[in-house]
């Protein structure tokens, strides 16, 4: 049996996306789902903005090796490839910093809607 190559970041991210979209329709199409069914959506959703902010550090901390590798950049000078590394981890930090919050926001929002389904 021959073994299976490492599946790409870019296609699990994209399935990651395929699940949330597809959640997003069955939402829509408001099926009804139970209150503990909601909190417990609620804390996966939550789950996810927490997995997602510890990812985004990677994402730059990866950009950067490829600059200093040669991989990317080689057609710009060094200062205008870090410029461009900058603007990118600048903008990653702030999707951190923004998953974060979602994340933080989803577990105040599970919690209150645990103690409205229990009452």
């Amino acid at each position: 049996m021959k073994p299976r190559p490492e599946v790409p970041p870019y296609v699990l991210a994209a399935q990651a996306g395929g699940a949330v979209r597809h959640l997003c329709r069955r939402m829509r199409n408001g099926e009804p789902a139970s209150p503990a069914d909601l909190c417990r959506t609620l804390g996966a959703l939550q789950q996810l903005a927490g997995d997602l902010a510890h990812v985004l550090p990677s994402l730059q901390e990866q950009l950067e090796a490829s600059l200093l590798s040669g991989r990317i950049g080689a057609g710009e000078t060094a200062g205008e490839a870090w410029d461009k590394v900058a603007d990118v981890g600048h903008a990653l930090a702030q999707a951190h910093a923004s998953s974060l919050v979602m994340a933080t926001e989803l577990r105040a929002s599970q919690r209150v809607l645990g103690e409205l389904a229990s009452s």
